[in-house]
């Protein structure tokens, strides 16, 4: 999407915020739309755009989003947005039409307007999957209840080709899975700065302070310093912290990180956690978070002693590292997830994809605003 295009974009969802906060009385959506002629506005916009009511049914589409999409107006209006047109979905190929995931879902449950800080792929109707740019904006009546709610989206193939190919890097330094080892990791923003790591014996999260392409960039720094220093077998983990520690100071330029760190030896691991979350052990029947030996984050020059490991059994129990990302959503206006709430969704099942899935869908904030990663460990 180039400048002129973008300001466009900006300018035309800046003259529709001005025409709802015109509104009047009004009795009916379609009264509404056709009183303050908003689907006039939007058939003069060279944007692909539509308009869904309170339960997303379909009411009016352009034709820039028929030229984009392939259906006509006669193919939609009057369907769900999810049933059969669109079937949007994110870059970890979560569907997110039939969820509160959608962009339309989040803006009316929000009663704002966002534009999605990352691409979501909507299906076409010869079946190909195209990355676009999403604004959702509510309709509200004169008694400020939300009643619908308009999509504009642009296709962004362009800068998503970019982004892909920088978020296949990333992957690739993403370990295998195994019979041992799970994790899932999703970026708030296509990349990311946690980072998970996976060799031989040993097992770490590390979530770098801030996140996108600079936390990004050095997660690659910081995978590259830990491989170095594990090329020395003789290393303990009472002693790994204090070695990052003095690397980390070289490298990460004021950045610190946290980390959980585990080592595995037989049918336990040993985890020390340097200003990380504690992590959640699931006995196969109750979830609970477990204390475990603690230090001071990576990187912030505190961390210049040993520490003794906490020994956790891994015989019949399934033990969860994440990050603070996913702790922290918000559940209400003055709640956050937290550990507590993860361990009861991770009681629940120990499906990590289910586990994410479920955390967003209790989300009340627009998005997905910090990097969320987990790791699960079994026997």
């Amino acid at each position: 999407m180039n400048i002129l295009r973008i300001n466009s974009f900006e300018f035309s969802i800046k003259k529709l915020i001005i025409v709802f906060e015109r509104r009047k009385n009004m009795e009916y959506f379609e009264e509404f739309l056709n009183k303050y002629k908003v689907i006039d506005l939007l058939k003069t916009l060279d944007i692909p755009a539509y308009i869904v009511d309170r339960n997303r049914i379909i009411k009016f589409w352009n034709k820039s989003a028929e030229k984009l999409i392939g259906y006509s107006p006669e193919e939609v209006i009057g369907k769900s947005c999810a049933d059969n047109v669109l079937k949007h979905i994110d870059r970890n190929e979560i569907v997110v039409c039939h969820t509160d995931l959608c962009p339309l879902s989040m803006s009316m449950k929000n009663e704002k307007y966002f534009r999605v800080p990352f691409a979501v792929y909507s299906l076409t109707k010869k079946g190909d999957r195209i990355p676009v740019s999403v604004y959702a904006i509510p309709i509200k009546d004169d008694f400020g209840k939300v009643i619908g709610a308009i999509e504009m989206f642009e296709d962004a193939t362009i800068s998503d080709e970019e982004l892909t190919r920088a978020f296949e890097i990333q992957q690739a330094l993403l370990p295998k899975k195994d019979e041992v080892v799970d994790f899932v990791y999703y970026p708030s923003n296509v990349l990311g700065g946690d980072l998970i790591y996976y060799k031989k014996s040993w097992i770490m999260l590390i979530d770098i302070s801030g996140h996108g392409l600079a936390a990004a960039l050095l997660s690659t720094s910081i995978k590259l310093m830990i491989d170095s220093i594990l090329e020395n077998n003789d290393i303990t983990l009472d002693e790994l912290p204090v070695i990052l520690e003095k690397e980390a100071i070289r490298i990460c330029d004021q950045n610190y990180f946290t980390a959980i760190i585990g080592k595995l030896e037989s049918n336990k691991i040993k985890v020390v956690s340097c200003g990380h979350p504690n992590p959640i052990i699931f006995d196969g029947n109750n979830a609970k978070i477990i204390d475990v030996a603690r230090t001071f984050p990576i990187g912030m020059g505190f961390l210049d002693s040993k520490v003794k490991p906490t020994v956790l059994d891994l015989v019949n129990n399934k033990i969860l590292f994440y990050s603070d990302g996913i702790t922290e959503l918000k559940i209400s206006k003055n709640e956050m997830l937290a550990s507590n709430g993860l361990a009861r969704l991770f009681e629940k099942t120990q499906d990590l994809r289910k586990v994410y899935e479920q955390a967003m869908k209790n989300n009340v904030d627009v998005y997905q605003k910090d990097d969320i990663s987990m790791i699960l460990i079994k026997q």
